[in-house]
């Protein structure tokens, strides 16, 4: 899965990379974005446009009646689900990022673990957004798109979000047919992540700073 990212490029650098126009210029950096949060994302809209959008997309549970908040959609089964299909379809985007964390359980103890391409380089998160009431406002919403991890990653958790490399988010964020990402799509990046643990600083959403990432 995915509950935690970073992101230390700036919106110029970002626009420069994918050769975007656009008079957004408000930097949403962070050491600990959470569900909820604003970031950047990209998405195409006959040439890519570059917004800020809320993690997460909320809906009712008919089954307990409680409002939730699905903050990734599995590969496996985005296709097929009523509250992910027509984003997979018509509305993709990338999540510029830096690493991610993810939490590994052993002994009944979770352990923060920071995940990124050394030293923490740009890569980018598949991801579906849509709006969150297009009647009230303009206002986006996104999920990053989970799959099973691979070996590598598995040390620490069995799923992962899909990984992109610049080249390779271009590429989704224009495949109209959506048959890039296949059940078993591995990106070029992966064999170069890595990882290392950091303290419980980062368990604290309210925490950001480089504390966050950290080694112990």
């Amino acid at each position: 899965m995915c509950g935690r990212f970073i992101n230390l490029t700036g919106i110029n650098s970002i626009k420069k990379i994918f050769d975007i126009d656009s008079s957004l210029n408000i930097n949403l950096l962070s050491f600990n974005i959470s569900p909820s949060h604003n970031c950047h994302i990209i998405f195409k809209k006959n040439e890519l446009k570059i917004d800020a959008a809320k993690w997460g997309y909320i809906f009712n549970d008919s089954k307990t009646n409680q409002e939730k908040n699905a903050i990734n959609s599995r590969l496996e089964t985005l296709a097929n689900k009523i509250l992910f299909k027509e984003s997979y379809y018509k509305r993709k985007c990338i999540i510029p990022v830096n690493g991610y964390y993810e939490w590994s359980v052993k002994n009944n103890k979770k352990v923060p673990f920071f995940i990124h391409l050394p030293p923490a380089e740009p890569m980018y998160l598949a991801g579906i957004w849509k709006y969150y009431d297009y009647k009230i406002n303009n206002h986006k919403v996104f999920t990053v798109i989970t799959k099973n991890a691979n070996k590598h990653i598995e040390e620490i958790h069995h799923r992962m979000p899909i990984v992109l490399s610049r080249y390779e988010a271009e590429e989704y964020l224009y495949d109209d047919n959506s048959s890039l990402l296949t059940k078993n799509f591995t990106s070029s990046i992966e064999s170069e992540l890595d990882f290392f643990p950091v303290s419980k600083f980062v368990n604290n959403p309210l925490n950001n700073s480089k504390e966050c990432i950290k080694p112990i």
